[in-house]
């Protein structure tokens, strides 16, 4: 009986410890989170292209303030905030390496191109690899907050006529809608409580979300501020042209689906052949590849694939 004294001592003491540390840890976050939204809210406008000003709750160590002398990181924080994942340019840089060395060394193994090309190229395609994922969560982020924005620009628009200013439209706008929109947006909605000029809190948004429609947004609340008007009503006729362009654009994309789906079959029925011919028939491919004019002709035709694809890419990339 005497033991398990010590035993509920040392276990209250062991909890006690464990919610401290969380006590303080969440403390820790919260403090740094404030100090971030302050920074956001004391930002001139020329500090608007700095992705520093839109990251939130995010500490930097020494290898991030070394990587901060360099002015490539500064894009490469933008496109991550962009692309709205939690993560920071360190680590993606990490994973690139990481990358680049499994590449080069699976690449060495083969000999497809001569001189250890082979181990190059594949490095090279390792390397990009998290680069090229972060873009396509960047434009895919972009695209669904594209899609959400007239809806956003008519709940702004129900909420001013109901009476609301144009910052507690904001906050409701943040508080009610999904991510992306709402993260982008509560932002504006943080800034402009802790005391930031509109145009300053716009401009970010802007930085944040570089599309059309957000500068087109952008530029009726600035200048409805400067010179009055009915700023529901332009929001609404906003929101009505947007939607009108996403109709003419789903239009335009079922016209161009036949050149889409031509590209797509040129562009991979190639690889698909050659893989055939890899199962079937191998010592067809090796003998190719073991001679100098079979190789001119492999490189030429990989040149002529990579050039065809842009091209189809811009002829059926049609703006609206």
């Amino acid at each position: 009986m005497a033991i398990l004294i010590p035993i509920f001592l040392a276990a209250f003491a062991s909890i006690l410890v464990v919610v401290g540390v969380c006590t303080s840890y969440f403390k820790s976050k919260q403090r740094n989170q404030i100090r971030s939204m302050l920074r956001n809210a004391e930002a001139s406008p020329a500090e608007l292209r700095t992705s520093t000003l839109l990251r939130e709750n995010k500490e930097d160590g020494g290898f991030d303030d070394l990587l901060k002398r360099f002015s490539f990181i500064e894009r490469l924080n933008l496109i991550i905030d962009q692309s709205g994942q939690k993560t920071t340019s360190s680590k993606l840089l990490l994973l690139s390496f990481f990358g680049l060395s499994a590449g080069f060394v699976l690449g060495s193994r083969f000999s497809f191109l001569p001189a250890g090309l082979t181990g190059a190229v594949a490095a090279l395609l390792g390397g990009s690899l998290p680069i090229l994922i972060l873009l396509h969560k960047r434009t895919k982020n972009l695209n669904e907050f594209e899609k959400q924005l007239p809806e956003a620009l008519d709940f702004l628009s129900r909420s001013m006529r109901a009476g609301h200013g144009f910052s507690i439209a904001m906050e409701l706008l943040a508080s009610d809608s999904p991510d992306p929109l709402a993260s982008a947006f509560r932002r504006v909605s943080n800034d402009m409580q802790l005391g930031s000029a509109l145009d300053v809190a716009l401009g970010k948004l802007s930085a944040l979300v570089p599309l059309l429609d957000v500068r087109f947004f952008v530029s009726s609340v600035l200048l409805q501020q400067e010179t009055g008007g009915n700023l529901s009503e332009v929001l609404a006729k906003l929101a009505l042209i947007i939607r009108e362009r996403f109709r003419l654009k789903g239009q335009v994309k079922a016209v161009s689906a036949h050149g889409r789906i031509t590209g797509l079959v040129l562009v991979l029925m190639p690889v698909v052949v050659a893989v055939i011919m890899m199962i079937t028939s191998p010592e067809y491919l090796v003998d190719l590849a073991a001679d100098k004019v079979g190789r001119m002709l492999i490189y030429g035709a990989i040149c002529g694939q990579i050039i065809g694809y842009f091209v189809i890419r811009k002829i059926i990339n049609i703006k609206v």
